[in-house]
């Protein structure tokens, strides 16, 4: 039998039974080679179970896929904002390119530099990617004309970060990683514990992202080896953020103890720091929350992660943190049977960083539930036809 056509509007579920059809196998081979159940594998390419970011990794590694192939990323939208951000990623990827490290002038006094760099920063906390791309490919050529060059190579550093952030969150993953290479060899350059463990968590992160937890886990563990070895007490943030993020891969690596360990000890830190800002981490309880959140959820336990959500604070929480607070929220009121509360949740995160969630797979997908489970109202539709996402 050919493989069925995909769908005007493919849902996670479409993509990977037109993969799996592409390979030839049945249902039951390709479960098999996932390490699932052959009812599960058939119930998530009719839509009828959900695809946690750690199950869709090993249903890609199965397909012998990129992850991005069964998301659909980047996707079609009708923010017109997020469309000139693809032509701006490229720019952006094209000014990387030209840009090495090492090809650093230094003849250029920084005018205006440091409020550029800030301008940028600040667009991306509150989730404008498309200003942030915009701005860059047009920043990165005179960071590296700066005069001083150690000064620039320390703001690289963050705005290599900000650019993967940017990259990766309106969907082009291979741009982002080139972007936090950058971060990392600026970060390599200065010889700094405390910029490489920053750099480190950006590399990771993309990393993670395409599913590959193992070599992400070992980013951070080497960086946070560093900064313990030189004993940097002053960045206790970064290497809190680290714990996090390698709770993240373990967990990725369906090592529940090892996940469950980092993120204690992510909390044990940030009980000692408090909230902080540096490096644009967002440091802080109120961020362990979130990653606990996200880990909750996305290992089965929504009840939990719904727990979490209601007893954590988030205002002062920049944009670009809370737009993951409320679409963790409404994926825990999913899972909860609590549909109108999801509805005002992705409304909420719609508000808090529109083109975030209008370029989010977890929006996308937490909007198709809602709908095939027959969920009522306009506001949905309407949200659902700014996503993309057919009703």
């Amino acid at each position: 039998m050919p493989p069925r056509p995909l769908p005007t509007d493919p849902s996670i579920g479409d993509r990977i039974r037109a993969r799996r059809q592409l390979r030839g196998w049945s249902i039951r081979q390709a479960a098999a080679r996932a390490g699932i159940s052959h009812t599960s594998w058939s119930r998530i390419e009719r839509g009828r179970q959900r695809t946690d970011r750690y199950l869709v990794v090993d249903l890609a590694a199965a397909l012998e896929c990129s992850v991005t192939e069964l998301t659909g990323q980047p996707y079609t939208s009708a923010d017109r904002r997020l469309e000139t951000s693809r032509i701006n990623a490229i720019r952006v990827w094209r000014a990387m390119m030209a840009h090495p490290i090492e090809a650093v002038r230094g003849d250029v006094a920084p005018d205006g530099l440091d409020a550029e760099v800030d301008l940028v920063r600040d667009l991306y906390r509150r989730c404008d990617y498309a200003g942030v791309l915009q701005r860059l490919h047009h920043l990165i050529p005179h960071l590296h004309a700066a005069r001083d060059v150690r000064r620039a190579r320390t703001k690289m550093v963050a705005i290599y970060g900000v650019a993967m952030g940017a990259l990766l969150n309106v969907g082009f993953p291979a741009e982002a990683w080139l972007a936090a290479e950058r971060s990392a060899a600026a970060a390599e350059s200065l010889d700094d514990p405390v910029a490489r463990g920053v750099a480190a968590a950006n590399r990771a992160r993309v990393a993670a992202y395409s599913g590959a937890f193992g070599p992400a886990r070992s980013i951070c563990d080497a960086a946070a080896a560093d900064l313990e070895h030189h004993r940097a007490a002053a960045a206790p943030d970064v290497l809190g953020f680290l714990h996090l993020a390698r709770g993240h891969h373990a967990a990725g690596l369906h090592d529940l103890p090892a996940a469950e360990d980092h993120l204690a000890e992510a909390a044990s830190i940030a009980d000692r720091t408090g909230e902080t800002s540096a490096w644009d981490l967002e440091w802080g309880p109120r961020n362990v929350a979130l990653w606990r959140m996200a880990l909750l959820l996305d290992t089965g336990r929504p009840g939990a992660a719904a727990e979490i959500a209601a007893r954590t604070p988030i205002t002062g929480l920049p944009p670009v943190r809370q737009v993951y607070y409320w679409l963790d929220s409404a994926r825990a009121m999913v899972g909860a049977g609590r549909d109108r509360d999801a509805v005002r949740m992705l409304l909420a995160a719609e508000r808090t960083g529109e083109q975030h969630t209008r370029a989010s797979t977890a929006a996308r997908e937490t909007a198709r539930d809602l709908l095939r489970r027959g969920s009522p109202g306009s506001e949905l539709r309407g949200l659902c036809e700014r996503l993309g996402v057919a009703a």
